[in-house]
């Protein structure tokens, strides 16, 4: 395999759809296809509408990037894919509720910890895309498919070779371009269900609502035996347990609300009958992978590749989708300041909430009487890198190291669930039949000296260089206090975990406190090492 490394994040995604996915997906049309476009979907629906709702979450340049990203999807979906019926799936409102989503917090006012899902859709399509082109894992997927006997494999096979009586092309063509068009379908549309599980949700609460009693009709959740008497032909219920389904279904998983709600769109209006054997092959292993990739699974068990490559290609890079991904958390914690002449954090007064002061003497009061809350958006990883060598691929997770330090003080135990979810993924990775193998790296901590250690040792710099540096500062109270956090910093380096804990700390009863009070107390300090690293 090649040596490449690409860099993933938003602006390279954006652009990725301008260009490269075009010329993918072309390939798969023969000369005498007609690609002319339908009327314009996005248009009809309303730009403004769409432009309206993604501003209440994005800046004005992220927004208007987004909706040229989704204009270039859907041309895609019309000139070649050509499954009627999706455009519907792709232009919605389903921004404007997940606005109403970031805000949900449970009966007991705790946050949901719901991360954006909209957005993540275009990012999972993009990395199973690269990871099917650039990393050949199409190549994989031919093999698997012609290689196994499994229900899936014989399901596709025989949908390609009923495929072939009426298009001639080569085989493994006509399989990779099932193989593209179901996973860019089935990551396109994987978390459309979850405005409807945030609806259930919703209803169970105002169900509980006294006043209500007989006003609202309580059955708000159709009769699961209606869907299935309507999806009865549909792949998905005649390869999984009905059971599976209907306990999925009845726990609003929204893996498998969105399987559903897929597959009415086509199966309620009778259409899917009316597709040609390889787009009804598309659209249904599309449900199939959208419905597994919420599956569950323990230590003894796991996905496979070998069983389902389409579903299993799906679930690992919804699981990777880590850049610029954020959750919304609402809180009172501050906007940090530094002050020029000091190089300390502005905050509040711990006894007086409107007085702020710094180091330096200088004060300021908070005059407005409006009270208030902050919603801060959390988001730590700044972009994927995927590099292949030879029958490897290494995979990046490029977390800020600065950022968890501010993390660590919104939300302490926040990347103690993020290295469970990659501790579940790299199980899930290892020793899969016809897939490569994958190694992840990645550093999350919620120990403020571990934090810091790694932001040095990102640019090769050891506390002995660092005191050097701060020998050459010229403002004095800068000095004085950057030298009295280095001494901090070294008292911490030799007693680390008696202080702060292991790396990955879970007692946060026992070491939160004191890891926020470190970095609150030298926050100021912290970030001048940041910019005097990042000048390097």
């Amino acid at each position: 395999m090649k040596r490449e490394k690409i860099i993933i994040n938003d602006a390279n995604m954006y652009e990725y759809f301008e260009d490269e996915a075009y010329m993918i997906f072309s390939k798969f049309c023969r000369e005498e296809d007609d690609t002319a476009k339908g009327p314009n979907q996005l248009s009809f629906y309303g730009v403004n509408r769409i432009y309206k709702s993604l501003s209440v979450i994005y800046e004005t340049e992220d927004v208007e990037e987004e909706l040229c990203l989704i204009e270039n999807v859907l041309n895609i979906l019309d000139s070649y894919v050509k499954i009627e019926g999706l455009e519907h799936l792709l232009i919605n409102n389903y921004a404007s509720i997940e606005n109403g989503i970031f805000l949900e917090h449970s009966p007991e006012g705790n946050p949901k910890r719901i991360r954006e899902h909209y957005k993540h859709q275009f990012r999972n399509a993009y990395l199973g895309l690269l990871m099917l082109d650039r990393m050949h894992i199409d190549d994989c997927i031919v093999e698997c498919f012609m290689d196994e006997g499994s229900e899936y494999a014989n399901y596709v096979m025989s949908s390609l070779d009923k495929t072939r009586r009426s298009d001639k092309r080569e085989g493994q063509e006509i399989l990779k371009e099932i193989i593209y068009k179901t996973y860019l379908i089935s990551a396109l549309f994987h978390d459309i269900g979850y405005p409807l599980a945030y609806y259930f949700r919703i209803a169970d609460e105002i169900h509980e609502f006294t006043p209500f009693f007989k006003i609202i009709n309580p059955v708000v959740k159709g009769e699961f035996t209606e869907i299935r008497a309507i999806l009865n032909n549909s792949l998905l219920f005649r390869t999984v347990d009905n059971k599976k389904i209907s306990k999925k279904y009845q726990d609003s998983d929204h893996g498998c609300l969105s399987a559903l709600s897929f597959l009415m769109n086509f199966y309620f209006s009778g259409s899917i009958y009316n597709f040609a054997s390889k787009e009804r092959c598309i659209i249904e292993m599309a449900a199939i992978a959208i419905f597994k990739h919420t599956d569950r699974y323990d230590d003894r068990n796991r996905m496979l590749f070998s069983q389902d490559p389409i579903s299993y290609l799906l679930r690992i890079c919804d699981d990777m989708q880590e850049w610029q991904r954020f959750l919304t958390v609402i809180g009172r914690t501050h906007n940090y300041l530094q002050c020029n002449i000091c190089g300390k954090i502005i905050k509040p007064d711990e006894k007086d909430s409107d007085l702020y002061s710094c180091n330096c003497g200088k004060q300021f009061y908070k005059i407005t009487q409006m009270d208030n809350k902050k919603i801060n958006y959390i988001d730590i990883c700044d972009a994927l890198a995927l590099e292949a060598a030879e029958n490897r691929i290494t995979i990046s997770f490029m977390y800020n190291v600065y950022s968890q330090l501010e993390l660590l003080v919104n939300d302490y135990e926040a990347v103690i669930y993020r290295a469970k979810g990659l501790e579940r993924l790299e199980h899930m990775l290892s020793f899969q039949k016809y897939f490569p193998e994958i190694q992840l790296q990645y550093f999350l901590s919620n120990n403020p000296i571990a934090l810091i250690e790694n932001m040095m040792a990102e640019k090769g710099k050891d506390l002995e260089s660092l005191k050097v540096w701060v020998l050459g500062i010229e403002s004095e109270s800068k000095r004085k206090n950057m030298e009295k956090f280095l001494e901090c910093f070294e008292n911490g380096l030799t007693n680390k975990e008696r202080i702060f804990g292991k790396q990955l700390e879970k007692n946060s009863v026992r070491y939160a406190r004191e890891a926020r009070q470190f970095v609150e107390d030298y926050m100021g300090e912290i970030h001048m090492l940041k910019h005097y690293l990042d000048g390097l």
